[in-house]
């Protein structure tokens, strides 16, 4: 009897993973990134800068790939919800003010840049990132299709052009002119599109 008994341990399932550890390889990925570009972000300089092993990353994400983009959907979390001003005008602004400080003040703004040329070189990188934007987009489209389905913008309105108009000005404004993006311009902008798109 003694013989057959299970011990408590030897019951539970293989050691829950270990949150700490998730975050410090998304960090490390997202840091190496940043700095060094696809190219130089390599399995083992993220787990020495996470403090892991190579095996703790790769049992989580299998490639490179995967690692990049766990740590993209990561930054992702660190935008802003969809705004519910209760009017399309003010959820415009809300989304390119957000847009604004996205790009301006966090990782996600840094990575950007990075990742554009990045995917002008790799096309396996392009098609995951391609993919990984269709679900950025969609949720930043919920303001223009809850104006559409309150009666506020056309239901023929091409939606992905509306979501291009807004935010591509405040793009090439912060990496391409330097030009200012200032409460004044986010009016202007928002305004003008509406114009065009009702």
């Amino acid at each position: 009897m003694a013989a057959t008994q299970v011990t408590e341990s030897e019951r539970r399932p293989g050691r829950p993973r270990s949150t700490a550890a998730d975050e410090a390889i998304l960090d490390a990925a997202t840091d190496a990134f940043i700095e060094l570009g696809w190219d130089g972000l390599t399995i083992e300089g993220v787990a020495a800068s996470a403090g892991v092993g190579k095996t703790t990353i790769y049992r989580r994400y299998p490639s490179r790939l995967d690692l990049l983009l766990a740590a993209a959907r990561r930054l992702s979390e660190e935008k802003d919800q969809a705004p519910d001003t209760g009017s399309l005008r003010g959820d415009l602004v809300a989304s390119v003010e957000s847009f604004l400080r996205m790009l301006a003040d966090s990782r996600s703004g840094r990575a950007i840049p990075v990742m554009v040329a990045a995917t002008a070189r790799n096309p396996e990188l392009a098609t995951a990132y391609t993919e990984f934007m269709a679900e950025r987009r969609a949720a930043s489209a919920v303001p223009i299709e809850r104006a559409i389905q309150r009666g506020d913008l056309p239901v023929d309105v091409d939606v992905p052009l509306l979501l291009d108009l807004l935010v591509a000005p405040v793009f090439y404004r912060a990496f391409v002119t330097r030009e200012p993006v200032d409460s004044t311009f986010i009016a202007s902008l928002v305004d003008t599109v509406l114009r065009a798109a009702t």
